[in-house]
């Protein structure tokens, strides 16, 4: 609990001291109040921000740090996407140099590791850090410097993952959290999901159903907020062994990938690439934030759905030419399913 006193209510207790204790109430009585409340008001505040400082859920970004160091649990820093790209020929083989730049519509840029010929798969890296630059097979980048005997708006993608940003501060707060209430996670539904969470840097949400498929059975949910929320069968096994280690006697959780629920859009008159790329952008970002919500008002809590409302706003700040022609119902998922971003239709204007 916060020990800080308003500067009014100080000024009010020293001045109330200052006229018991001397008979006066002047000027000069307010001035030294004042003086005396300034020092009392810094006083509690030092105590108070000291107060906040020792614990990791009030700590600020620079004791987060050394909250971390004491528990080894490092925030995890940004990383470069990497993946491979198919160059078009025009005629015959051509070589494509070390440092060659490709493009995406978004505009992030990779580069070519390695001199190679273009009638092989050429490994790119991204020039920035982020989740921006993870792109999925089929994608078509292009060249913004040409090269002879190469097509320099069909560099065909065949996936590019790996990049991700520095970890989000309350996620890396929360697995910091979990180490240090160890000693008093008990082992119920909450714990659980603590526990996956703070498992594998990975895991950036879990929820739990307790006695599913049977009594005494934690079916745990786990995944990352991606487009594809797929963990690595690595990344289950870490987190089923962590529950093997702190389980209570006679209680099984299973950590388990939740099974993806795609919803396909349609969208009417928007024609223009960049436009449409920026689009996708945003929606990927609504159906990120949605990963793993669950509604706490009800027993036990369900997953949130997504509304047609809700693209439509997602939309509307990109471009106000456009009708979302589908979905036109709310889509609900179960307890064991997760929303994903499906397949985009992009239709002309009738």
């Amino acid at each position: 609990m916060s020990t800080q006193r308003s500067l009014a209510t100080l000024v009010e207790r020293a001045k109330s001291t200052l006229v018991a204790k001397t008979g006066q109430n002047n000027p000069a009585i307010d001035a030294i109040a004042c003086a005396i409340a300034g020092v009392s008001y810094g006083q509690y505040g030092y105590q108070d921000q000291l107060f906040r400082e020792l614990s990791p859920e009030t700590a600020s970004e620079p004791w987060l740090y050394l909250h971390a160091k004491r528990y080894d649990i490092e925030r995890l820093l940004a990383s470069f996407a990497r993946g491979l790209v198919r160059f078009e020929q025009l005629a015959g083989v051509v070589q494509i140099p070390k440092g060659t730049i490709v493009v995406s519509l978004l505009g992030c840029e990779f580069i070519t590791i390695k001199t190679q010929y273009s009638n092989t798969d050429i490994e790119v890296a991204a020039l920035s850090s982020g989740i921006s630059s993870n792109l999925p097979n089929g994608t078509i980048l292009t060249l913004p410097k040409a090269i002879s005997g190469i097509s320099p708006n069909k560099v065909l993608c065949l996936g590019i993952s790996g990049g991700a940003e520095v970890e989000d501060l309350e996620h890396w707060r929360q697995r910091i959290c979990t180490a240090f209430n160890k000693g008093i996670l008990v082992g119920c539904r909450d714990d659980y999901e603590a526990w996956a969470r703070s498992a594998h840097a990975d895991v950036d949400y879990a929820w739990a159903i307790d006695n599913t498929p049977e009594r005494g059975m934690v079916q745990v949910f786990i995944g990352a907020r991606e487009n594809n929320p797929t963990l690595s069968q690595e990344v289950i096994d870490v987190v089923q062994m962590y529950f093997d280690t702190v389980r209570l006697a006679g209680c099984h959780p299973i950590a388990q990938l939740p099974t993806p629920r795609p919803i396909s859009i349609e969208i009417q008159n928007v024609h223009d690439e960049h436009i449409q790329a920026s689009i996708v952008a945003a929606l990927e970002a609504l159906f990120r934030s949605k990963m793993g919500q669950r509604d706490d008002s009800v027993t036990p809590p369900k997953p949130v759905s997504i509304s047609p409302t809700e693209l439509v706003l997602t939309i509307a700040p990109i471009t106000n030419n456009y009708i979302v022609k589908q979905p036109t119902e709310e889509q609900f998922i179960t307890n064991s399913e997760i929303h994903i971003l499906g397949e985009i239709t992009w239709t002309p204007q009738l």
